[in-house]
């Protein structure tokens, strides 16, 4: 399968989903795919979002992915591929080894005025998400959300107030 022709001109979702179907039922692919993630290709945000269809199939396929997706989100600028990548860490559960560089990032993105709303969105459920474990941060946590809230987008404000409603 030559994934690079069939991402390249760039796919409608309903093919993307197709190919994902594909690539789910012969796994052996999936590794060429996060090749070409981690590359730099020109599209190869590309197959990231491949990745996450992937993922709405069968999760086991993407898991073995996911220490390999923190470990690049530190030094990551390409916005599209940490969009993918941190939806797809925020659907998991977090190492017990994860490292301070990645949750530091996390923060950085949230507080960073011209960071993408999605991006903004996944960093905040996955600091939620690790606050359950490191309950220290909760309040840092809780006043970053409330700071943000004031010139947040709709979309951002409701998960905020929703997960507040939980951090307090």
């Amino acid at each position: 399968m030559d994934l690079k022709k069939l991402l390249d001109p760039f796919p409608i979702k309903k093919e993307a989903e197709l190919v994902a179907q594909s690539i789910a039922e012969d796994p052996k692919h999936v590794q060429q795919l996060w090749e070409w993630c981690i590359s730099n290709e020109k599209h190869s945000w590309r197959a990231s979002w491949l990745m996450d269809k992937i993922y709405d199939i069968d999760p086991d396929l993407v898991r073995p992915y996911i220490p390999k997706m923190i470990a690049l989100i530190p030094t990551l600028e390409n916005e599209s591929k940490q969009r993918q990548y941190l939806k797809l860490i925020s659907c998991e559960p977090l190492p017990k080894d994860i490292s301070g560089e990645f949750i530091n990032r996390c923060f950085d993105l949230l507080i960073t005025a011209t960071t993408p709303v999605a991006v903004k969105v996944h960093a905040m459920q996955i600091l939620y998400n690790f606050s359950s474990r490191e309950p220290d941060i909760k309040n840092e946590l809780a006043l970053i959300l409330e700071e943000q809230m004031e010139h947040g987008t709709a979309g951002f404000c409701s998960r905020a107030r929703k997960l507040l409603k939980t951090l307090r």
